[in-house]
């Protein structure tokens, strides 16, 4: 029978210098695990984390046993500056935990799509069906920026220039596959995560969808022009990529932006030079927001 209990040691206040040691004897003591909770900033372009450098660090150490009570007192005569405390938690399937918060739910409530978790049956008024499995890639179609994304596409969709769409960072390919729903017939998706590609190219087999085709291209190296683009990247990488976004849309084409935080859209639109484009919408969810931009020529 599979253990009810595991045990967290949380260590508070450990001097920085000490912490090789502690995580040393801590695996001697049987600990199976040790995470290190990290102070960072995220105040750049790309939103990427910058760890702050500290004295101290907080460590929660992981047991399948309760840690032994004298080896817990040596512990804290050994690092004394330091807080430690036990607690038990319940073992928990963590999947299933995060299946059961995974329902189905319309993704265009005017064409009816829904998306589907690939482990649960379609609601009977779901005329079409996405049907996705994440894996380890972004892109339930829960997430704001998603479903700013899908809105603004089908609005895109119904003016089209054409039938191509490029979608530029496509995670698990829900929005390529929305856009196969909308008429699309040609659609381009990359990602820079290969792990990304894989769930993409899963879903799509799920799915039988063959209008969409994952490649491994980075933007630069994708040829040709389309009638709609997507990305729904963080406001930084829309800004540092713009002239690749930009040169792939075809006259009078489609432009779609998502993954801007609202305390940055003034920033964002002075830095991503849309001059040759015109907002046709923008659109909010929460603290997101996202643009549904048209070639002017």
């Amino acid at each position: 029978m599979a253990k009810q209990e595991f045990y967290i040691l949380t260590v508070e206040g450990l001097a920085a210098r000490d912490a090789d040691l502690f995580s040393a004897l801590a695996f001697e003591a049987g600990a199976c695990g040790i995470s290190e909770d990290l102070p960072f900033t995220q105040s750049g372009e790309k939103y990427e984390p910058v760890t702050l450098e500290s004295e101290t660090e907080s460590l929660k150490v992981y047991f399948e046993e309760t840690p032994a009570a004298a080896w817990l007192e040596e512990m804290k005569a050994k690092f004394s500056e330091a807080r430690f405390s036990v607690r038990a938690e319940a073992n928990r399937d963590w999947l299933a935990e995060w299946k059961k918060g995974f329902t189905a739910f319309p993704l265009d409530e005017d064409k009816n799509i829904w998306v589907v978790p690939s482990w649960l049956t379609a609601p009977p008024e779901a005329e079409k069906i996405i049907r996705i499995d994440p894996g380890m890639a972004f892109g339930t179609g829960t997430h704001e920026t998603t479903r700013l994304a899908a809105k603004l596409i089908a609005q895109a969709a119904s003016s089209p220039t054409d039938r191509r769409a490029l979608d530029v960072g496509t995670g698990t390919g829900i929005l390529a596959m929305l856009m196969a729903h909308l008429g699309y017939r040609i659609i381009v998706g990359n990602d820079i995560d290969p792990e990304a590609r894989r769930v993409a190219r899963e879903n799509l087999e799920i799915n039988q969808i063959g209008e969409v085709q994952i490649v491994d291209d980075s933007l630069e190296k994708i040829d040709g022009r389309f009638g709609l683009v997507v990305a729904n990247i963080i406001d930084g990488v829309l800004v540092q990529i713009q002239r690749e976004l930009k040169s792939r849309v075809e006259p009078r084409g489609h432009l779609v932006l998502t993954g801007i935080l609202e305390e940055r859209e003034k920033q964002f639109l002075r830095n991503f030079e849309h001059g040759d484009f015109e907002i046709v919408q923008r659109a909010q969810l929460g603290e997101w927001v996202g643009f549904h931009m048209r070639a002017r020529q």
